[in-house]
């Protein structure tokens, strides 16, 4: 399948061919939330942590007496129903940790790049490179694409110190390599912009080892 590349100098449009398996891929909400979730989950920490009978201290004394005092009979202070005694069924810390496999990674990024192919929300730029810190170059960068006031991920195989930091400056824009960008970074984006280079770093990737 071909794709449309855009030369900001000169503003013409070319075409490159990428792999379908990389860009072509139908539609599979289900792989994507089960990935999504699992990106999500394995950031919990899972350091929750309530007190139980055991680990309050004091407790080895009865309270108040059984009777005469009008209130329900307790046995220790170390009971839930008691100020500053334990908590019920309260959190205790786990692990959250979500096993995925390669083989659904790649076919998760592959569906979000193709939907954003679909609704011609990934843009292929020749020339993505700054070279110097520049703020106001990656403004103009931004504003010649058309993309202005959006969401942007730009996906750059080995983007430059002078790349990465004149977008630092700009609300909304991420930078990451190509080797590391996945789902989740391109299902919170409105655009993805790469370049010739990124696009077969990123297919090479999504395509390698498959049967």
């Amino acid at each position: 399948m071909k794709i449309n590349m855009i030369n900001t100098a000169t503003k013409q449009q070319s075409s490159i061919d990428v792999s379908e398996q990389a860009f072509g891929v139908q539609q599979n909400d289900h792989i994507l939330h089960s990935v999504i979730k699992a990106y999500r989950a394995n950031r919990r920490q899972g350091t929750h942590a309530t007190k139980t009978r055991s680990m309050v201290s004091g407790g080895g004394k009865k309270p108040f007496r059984q009777k005469g005092t009008g209130n329900a009979r307790q046995g220790s202070s170390r009971s839930p129903l008691m100020e500053g005694g334990a908590v019920s069924h309260g959190p205790q810390p786990r692990d959250y940790t979500q096993k995925i496999n390669k083989a659904m990674k790649r076919k998760a990024l592959s569906v979000a790049l193709s939907e954003k192919v679909r609704f011609e929300n990934l843009l292929v730029v020749e020339d993505l490179e700054l070279t110097s810190y520049s703020t106001k170059a990656a403004v103009n960068l931004v504003k010649g694409l058309g993309v202005s006031g959006k969401k942007l991920l730009f996906v750059i195989d080995s983007p430059s110190d002078f790349f990465r930091k004149s977008f630092s400056n700009l609300r909304n824009v991420n930078v990451l390599s190509s080797a590391v960008v996945n789902t989740e970074n391109v299902l919170a984006s409105e655009v993805v912009v790469m370049n010739q280079v990124s696009v077969s770093s990123v297919e090479k990737r999504l395509v390698s080892d498959r049967g």
